[in-house]
């Protein structure tokens, strides 16, 4: 029979870390270069959404 494990990170450090994965794509797409393609801009305008959503959660808990 399979139990389920419980983890005992809280919601803030899921948060945080979801934050921290962002930052490290958003690094990973901005160009190099001063031209970039519409998948990129729009890419880098879902992590910037995505990002700021995860700030007003934390702020709501903190």
């Amino acid at each position: 029979m399979n139990t389920t494990i419980h983890s005992k990170v809280g919601t803030s450090e899921t948060l945080k870390a979801r934050k921290a994965h962002l930052s490290g794509l958003l690094n990973l797409v901005k160009p190099r270069t001063g031209k970039t393609t519409k998948t990129e801009t729009l890419t880098i305008a879902a992590i910037d959404a995505e990002m700021s959503l995860i700030e007003q959660q934390l702020k709501k808990r903190g």
